[in-house]
């Protein structure tokens, strides 16, 4: 949905735009779900009931709209070609066609997303906002799949990346732009379909989280990977066999663990650590939960929708990626992002994060500077930090009020429901190769 001048103006006022999205069902586009699978973010999972973020945007004169998919993993934009070889004559859902635009600018030839395509410039507008000279590339040839990737990740250039055009043309303070969810996505759960993700640029909500804010230093700028602090299950910490980098990115439609670490969710939860079929398997009654932890800050993902009947009988541990303890970068997407608020700065090139809290109760602040009461993982690391309930900052700013760009969507699950769903079948289980995990697919040109 594309608003109006005026309603940006509305928010842009107080240095923040706020950016609808809504989890649809990968079945509904094929082509994304043929994208996901190629980057081997996760096995079995491409299916009806996965949810990504869609969004819509305006490219070129005039203007054409564009469905995409949101994507932190990856910079800048990529559109499918009405006019390549895998498109033409409307074999794909949404596609930009530069011949009927007259501000395309060519730039050069150059590969991405498995396929050949072009750079060039053209005028891309979100939310009201408008850009003339954005750098984007489409395809030319076949391309690993055939639908809009929207790139939010790290890029300083304002001619490559929306947060920081948004910046640069001092619509919001600084290049940064936070998550949250109005509810948990689960993995193969048809009731979390349709859940509303807001997108604020230049702020967050501060009443959308609970317990302490923790700011992590990234390590890579084109993909947002910071230090994963631990596991645990149920308040034991898990023993790792190196210290991991995580990626929250909002096209992996599950999560990434070694093997170590689902090895004892087996041994907790009824599957006595036993490695059958390919997969680990685990109780059929099962409702195993694993908490992610950044020092002070722990987030806990339920897991229930990954117990998988095996086709002869019993169940394992399914929709995610096993992979050797030894691999360092773990993958992970909406079932953990949609349990947490994330604040990503492109200025600073760090992570913040804490554990959601559904709310109806509404507070968006600007940030303009630091943000405030976050607590440093590097200061907690080194015994700067002491033990708090909760770092919930008063606000310094006058509060947002957005509401009227919000969209809701007709399906929205329940937070509060704790009903374990029904294990369904599952052939097919999940991989264990570092080398299916196509990490060039994952960062784009940035490799």
């Amino acid at each position: 949905m594309i608003f109006s001048n005026l309603l940006l103006a509305t928010v842009a006022a107080a240095g923040i735009v706020h950016v609808p999205l809504t989890a649809r069902d990968v079945s509904d586009a094929p082509e994304l779900a043929q994208h996901l699978s190629a980057r081997g973010i996760n096995h079995g999972t491409q299916k009806m009931g996965h949810p990504f973020y869609e969004a819509t945007l305006e490219i070129g004169n005039p203007p054409q709209k564009v469905t995409v998919c949101f994507d932190t993993g990856s910079p800048y934009l990529w559109v499918p070609s009405a006019n390549s070889t895998q498109c033409y004559p409307d074999k794909c859902k949404s596609t930009f066609d530069v011949e009927k635009s007259s501000t395309w600018k060519y730039q050069e030839l150059g590969s991405g997303w498995g396929g050949k395509g072009m750079w060039g410039f053209d005028s891309v507008s979100y939310a009201g906002a408008s850009f003339d000279g954005f750098n984007l590339w489409t395809s030319i040839e076949k391309m690993g799949n055939a639908f809009g990737i929207w790139g939010q990740s790290g890029s300083t250039d304002p001619k490559k990346s929306f947060v920081q055009a948004l910046a640069h043309a001092k619509k919001i303070s600084r290049a940064v732009y936070s998550l949250n969810s109005e509810g948990p996505i689960n993995y193969n759960d048809p009731q979390t379909v349709g859940t509303v993700n807001n997108v604020y640029y230049g702020g967050y909500d501060k009443k959308k989280f609970e317990g302490p804010l923790t700011t992590l230093n990234c390590t890579h700028h084109g993909a947002y990977a910071m230090p994963l602090g631990g596991f645990s299950l149920d308040g034991e910490k898990v023993q790792l066999a190196r210290e991991h980098q995580v990626i929250l990115d909002t096209g992996a439609m599950g999560s990434v663990f070694p093997n170590s670490t689902l090895k004892r969710v087996s041994e907790k939860w009824g599957g006595k650590g036993e490695w059958k079929n390919g997969a680990w398997q685990i109780g059929c009654d099962a409702t195993p939960e694993i908490t992610y932890e950044w020092g002070l800050t722990k987030v806990p993902v339920n897991m229930t929708n990954n117990v998988r009947k095996n086709e002869n009988g019993g169940c394992h541990i399914g929709g995610l990626t096993a992979v050797p303890d030894d691999q360092e970068k773990l993958l992970t997407g909406p079932p953990l992002i949609s349990r947490s608020l994330v604040i990503y700065d492109n200025d600073r090139v760090t992570i913040t994060i804490a554990k959601a809290k559904y709310s109806d109760e509404s507070e968006v602040v600007e940030i303009d500077g630091d943000i405030p009461g976050a607590i440093s993982y590097e200061d907690f690391l080194n015994g700067k930090i002491e033990p708090v309930e909760s770092t919930e900052p008063e606000s310094t700013v006058e509060p947002t009020q957005s509401s009227t760009l919000a969209v809701k969507t007709t399906q929205k699950p329940d937070p509060q429901q704790t009903d374990p769903q029904q294990p369904k079948p599952d052939p097919m289980p999940p991989v264990e190769n570092e080398n299916s995990i196509d990490w060039c697919g994952l960062y784009g040109l940035m490799c």
